[in-house]
């Protein structure tokens, strides 16, 4: 029997914020792409059906953050993450720089399944050696290499990385040498910058008033210093406004760039990230993050709605990597990158990146994910399933 679909997701919960989109229905897939979104598809009209009944269905997930360049101390394989966590695309935080991104294209962006994007570091050789401080010594600065390796790899980098502690890129007027030299490539290249803050030599209002819309502020819910917080817990009028026009504030949550007290703060007063990432890397990848789900459902936990959530996670990462047309949607026509999410109901311990828990009530985990039109073998597994009640 010939079908018309190759997959059919049937009769989940299908939230796609960029279609507005919230209802029972079943998702059909035919030659790798979205064909069909109905409430009543035959079945017999797919060569494979998911049975998604009391799952929710969303676009597949986009990480903003991730470090998957495996030849450095940090890096992650991609493909075993897609599964795991649901992400169908991700970004590659920096990781290689313009002397050792070649080898990361042809090594592992080239070869992998899961759909990989990536920042260009300003440090010529990007994270190779991320304990020593890849911009200590400002030889390593090398804003001319970024802008001819984005020109030269287009359709994969895009745009400028540069991780602003100062511990990294150095105090005083160095630290300001390379964060503007980081400026100046990305405005050179004609793409956006994402800045890593962690101690940083300059405040985040300054940090926040270099940056033009469009550019990006990760570990936005960091502790210490430099963060989005003044010190009576009131966000700084500099960083909302930078925020009012256009500059992405980024989770990254990390191993040491998410504190409770800071995110708490900053969603009582109102002030949203504009999506949420992981910044997994080898030293967190069994927590506290372990994957997008579970940094998700931290935001369920703080009150932001599950729509909010899922847009932060698909619809708004499609649209600042400019690919909104093909990823991070479920319309008719676009790429089949699907998540089928499981949330689970019970109590469930979550940790910032200080050893703080909170205890909340539902947590997510990727049930099935679909990659390009294909199901990726694999799910979410239990490691992140850390129940009060002694139950999983």
């Amino acid at each position: 029997m010939e079908h018309q679909y190759d997959i059919l997701i049937r009769g989940g919960r299908v939230i796609d914020p960029s279609q507005d989109l919230d209802r029972i229905c079943t998702v059909a897939i035919a030659n790798r792409r979205i064909a069909a979104i109905d409430q009543k598809i035959d079945v017999e009209k797919a060569h494979t059906v998911i049975d998604a009944r009391g799952l929710i269905v969303t676009p597949g997930l986009i990480d903003l953050h991730v470090h998957a360049y495996t030849h450095s101390p940090i890096g992650l394989d991609p493909d075993s993450l897609c599964p795991a966590g649901g992400v169908t695309t991700m970004l590659d935080a920096g990781s290689a720089g313009s002397y050792n991104f070649g080898p990361f294209r042809r090594d592992i962006i080239d070869r992998a399944q899961t759909q990989i994007l990536s920042l260009v570091n300003l440090s010529c050789i990007g994270l190779a050696a991320p304990n020593l401080g890849e911009l200590r010594d400002r030889r390593y600065a090398d804003p001319h290499g970024v802008v001819e390796t984005i020109r030269e790899h287009s359709d994969i980098a895009v745009g400028v990385k540069i991780r602003a502690s100062s511990h990294i890129i150095g105090t005083g007027q160095q630290g300001w040498d390379n964060l503007n030299d980081a400026i100046g490539a990305a405005r050179e290249a004609g793409v956006w910058l994402m800045v890593h803050i962690g101690e940083c030599p300059m405040s985040l209002p300054e940090i926040s008033n270099a940056l033009a819309p469009g550019d990006c502020i990760t570990h936005c819910f960091k502790a210490g210093s430099t963060r989005v917080t003044d010190d009576d817990g009131r966000i700084w009028d500099d960083v909302r406004s930078a925020a009012e026009r256009g500059v992405i504030f980024d989770v990254g949550h990390g191993v040491g760039s998410f504190n409770w007290e800071v995110v708490e703060a900053a969603i009582e007063q109102g002030f949203l990230p504009t999506t949420i990432s992981t910044d997994l890397h080898t030293m967190n990848i069994h927590g506290p993050v372990y994957d997008m789900p579970t940094t998700m459902s931290k935001f369920l936990m703080l009150g932001v709605p599950l729509e909010t959530v899922i847009e932060m996670s698909t619809t708004r990462p499609a649209a600042i990597l400019k690919r909104d047309n093909e990823i991070g949607t479920l319309r008719i026509g676009s790429i089949a990158d699907v998540a089928v999410l499981e949330k689970h109901a019970g109590r469930y311990r979550f940790t910032d990146s200080y050893h703080q828990e909170r205890v909340g009530h539902d947590l997510l985990t990727a049930a099935a994910t679909i990659r390009r039109g294909e199901i990726v073998p694999g799910g979410g597994g239990t490691r992140m399933r850390h129940s009060v009640d002694g139950e999983n």
